[in-house]
């Protein structure tokens, strides 16, 4: 019975009203709520407004009453005094806060009305308290009129804030649409350029399986065989290059010390002789290397015996076993010397061999071809999809790394033999030089600055061989 009484008194909630509208039509709704809030505003604040401006007038007669006014004569002498003195000031700035007139659409004629209230408020706390004992009937007139005022600029205050919040919500609005249009456009335009990049990566992908098809069919041929094992005496060639230049550096660092050692004793003793022959030695050793490598020797032989008699006699003293294994007789220097420098260019003549004969097999010609053209196809592609992008060499990066298993040139910058990576060069080896001697002063500007290298074929180790003052 309870549970049919209270569903009997129940109040009915009102059904929520539900807006439905389209992505595009949601502009126009937006214009027509925003002036639907401007007609709300001015229809809700009219009755205000007119009631503001008829007791504005009221007030306005109220002061000029004042001005004429004879006061109540019953009052303190003293008193009637002061407030006749103040009354023209407080008129004079009455009339001038009233001379404004509150006009124009609801939200700046309130703001005027405002501003009028505040002022006359503000004047009747100031001068006008002075008047209500000589001027009690004219002062309670005019505060009725200012409550009257303030109670109709209060109730314009609820309007104006009810606008301003329905205001601001529908900018909040038009702001969300406008960047969600914003992202569609985005989202449009990055759609098209997904399907072009897709399309464009797909026939890269067909492009890049044609070549590794084709390069897996060179591999079948019989001279496929006959360049892995050139290929692979290249490796073995640049290896013993590379031991052979250290195989130099570790003659030439005991080498050099030990001549401008004994450079500085002979012109100490007098020697020219001696000391312009090994002053050549340290120049061929510092210098670029002869093409014909007995040069060297003959000018190192030449001084052998001249610093084995300066080591003899104690003038020149050897710091470590390198030294003493080189300067314990005059054949060891030079032959290691020749033995090296005739080991490296044997070398370098096979290996220059090789690499001419790996040229021109017919299958190294045809990979090459077959992986540049799979490289420019795919570049073309996919700058044509995205014409401010770079891609090409990622792509042709990708073909190199396919196709590592076949150390051939093929449209990078990869070495031949290297597996897809270029090889890395040897680090150069560095020989401390020498200072010339003050009495010298021209061989010092030559000497101070030796710095030149072993040539060889291209693609071959450079060491550079440095001098520094000491």
């Amino acid at each position: 019975m309870f549970k049919q009484l209270r569903d009997l008194f129940r109040r009915t909630e009102p059904a929520e009203e539900k807006l439905e509208l389209s992505f595009d039509d949601l502009p126009a709704w937006l214009d027509a709520r925003e002036e639907g809030i401007g007609k709300e505003l001015s229809d809700a604040t009219a009755p205000s407004r007119e009631a503001i401006s008829g007791t504005l007038d009221n007030l306005r007669e109220a002061v000029a009453r004042m001005e004429t006014a004879e006061g109540d004569e019953e009052v303190h002498p003293r008193l009637r005094d002061i407030s006749r003195k103040a009354l023209p000031g407080f008129t004079k700035s009455m009339t001038q806060i009233l001379s404004r007139e509150p006009s124009g659409d609801p939200e700046t004629f309130y703001t005027t009305a405002s501003e009028t209230l505040k002022s006359a408020l503000k004047a009747l706390k100031g001068q006008g308290k002075y008047l209500s004992s000589l001027y009690p009937g004219e002062m309670k007139e005019m505060r009725t009129a200012i409550r009257d005022l303030g109670r109709e600029v209060n109730a314009m205050t609820e309007a104006i804030t009810r606008a301003r919040a329905g205001r601001r919500q529908v900018e909040d609005v038009r702001e969300s649409y406008e960047s969600l249009s914003r992202t569609r456009e985005e989202y449009t335009a990055a759609s098209g350029q997904v399907r072009d990049f897709g399309a464009a990566l797909a026939e890269a992908e067909k492009k890049i399986r044609e070549a590794e098809q084709d390069l897996a069919a060179l591999k079948l041929r019989p001279d496929y065989a006959q360049m892995q094992e050139i290929t692979e005496r290249i490796r073995e060639l640049d290896a013993m290059d590379e031991e052979a230049g250290r195989e130099i550096a570790t003659l030439r660092t005991p080498a050099v010390h030990v001549f401008r050692k004994a450079e500085k004793v002979a012109e100490k003793a007098g020697d020219s002789t001696a000391a312009a022959a090994i002053g050549r030695v340290l120049d061929a050793c510092t210098g670029g290397l002869p093409d014909d490598e007995e040069n060297l020797v003959s000018l190192t032989e030449a001084v052998m015996p001249a610093t084995l008699a300066m080591i003899g006699q104690g003038d020149l003293v050897l710091k470590n076993q390198d030294e003493v294994r080189l300067f314990s007789d005059p054949d060891t220097l030079p032959a290691g010397i020749r033995r090296v420098l005739h080991r490296q260019r044997e070398v370098r003549e096979q290996r220059a061999t090789l690499q001419e004969t790996l040229a021109a097999l017919p299958v190294v010609l045809d990979e090459h071809g077959y992986a540049r053209g799979t490289a420019a196809g795919a570049r073309g592609k996919i700058c044509g999809a995205d014409p401010g992008g770079e891609p090409a060499g990622d792509v042709a990066g990708l073909v190199c790394r396919r196709k590592r298993e076949t150390p051939v040139p093929h449209g990078c910058s990869c070495r031949p033999g290297c597996g897809g990576r270029r090889a890395r060069p040897p680090a150069p080896v560095r020989l401390t030089g020498r200072c010339a001697t003050a009495a010298s002063p021209s061989k010092a500007m030559v000497r101070q600055n030796r710095s030149v290298s072993t040539a060889g074929a291209k693609g071959n180790p450079v060491y550079a061989l440095r001098t520094n003052c000491s």
